[in-house]
């Protein structure tokens, strides 16, 4: 491809929550469509990228939700990618994407590793294994956990900047994604990025854990098949964390 000089391009970058694209300022919105469809060919997104969480860096720039859409709909029908949110300094952008289901930032969110959550856990474990009754888990209270009283079915998206509860399924189509722990009562068809702004403590958590991925902070992981399972495997609750560098699924 030619290479563009004299003005601001589109800027294609891997984070911990997925895949960033940086909007030029001030360059014609067709142009930055196109040059967005390079970009993302260059970054062989199809393969590579497709089914990341994409986060749309606007900065300064107004855009309007018709140029959104147009945008989200040639990045998903594209390449495969998942739109989640937006970060944009102009208010009227920030509506636009809330509008078509965005999470809305004006500045792009801090990555935090939340260092003290396994610290936690650690302790959790020491007192249940006394036989201490435990009332509330460290801080989760004051960290306003969603809670979903019912299924999320597919076409649906669910991003939360804390823990997410869901009491239901989750069906294939649907995506949900949380800053820490993700809890699903039925069964996880859909998919699932727990940790997502960086936290590699996070888990996933189902009663039937069958994604077609599992994504916690920056790692990726293939749900195993049913064939790749043990023969004598029963279907019960399973967590998914991040264990040695890698997402490993355990019994509950």
């Amino acid at each position: 491809m030619e290479e563009l000089t004299g003005q601001e391009t589109v800027e294609v970058k891997g984070w911990r929550n997925g895949l960033l694209l940086v909007l030029p300022l001030s360059t014609p919105w067709d142009e930055v469509i196109e040059q967005t469809h390079s970009r993302l060919d260059e970054a062989k997104a199809r393969s590579f990228w497709r089914g990341a969480q994409t986060t749309l860096d606007c900065g300064t720039r107004e855009v309007s939700s018709d140029e959104l859409t147009s945008l989200m709909d040639r990045i998903k029908r594209g390449f495969g990618l998942v739109p989640v949110a937006i970060v944009a300094q102009d208010a009227s952008t920030r509506i636009a994407g809330e509008k078509l289901a965005l999470k809305a930032y004006e500045e792009l969110p801090v990555i935090q590793k939340h260092r003290d959550r396994e610290k936690e856990r650690e302790t959790e474990m020491a007192a249940t294994n006394a036989g201490t009754e435990i009332a509330t888990r460290g801080n989760f209270a004051a960290q306003n956990a969603l809670y979903v009283p019912g299924t999320v079915r597919s076409g649906q998206q669910i991003v939360h900047d804390t823990h997410l509860v869901i009491v239901g399924d989750v069906n294939a189509g649907a995506e949900v994604s949380a800053g820490g722990d993700i809890i699903v009562f039925g069964s996880l068809r859909g998919l699932a990025h727990a940790g997502c702004f960086g936290d590699e403590t996070a888990r996933i958590v189902a009663g039937n854990l069958r994604p077609p991925q599992l994504r916690i902070a920056g790692k990726i992981a293939r749900s195993p098949e049913e064939s790749e399972r043990s023969p004598n495997f029963q279907r019960l609750s399973e967590v998914a964390r991040i264990e040695g560098g890698e997402i490993g699924v355990f019994p509950l």
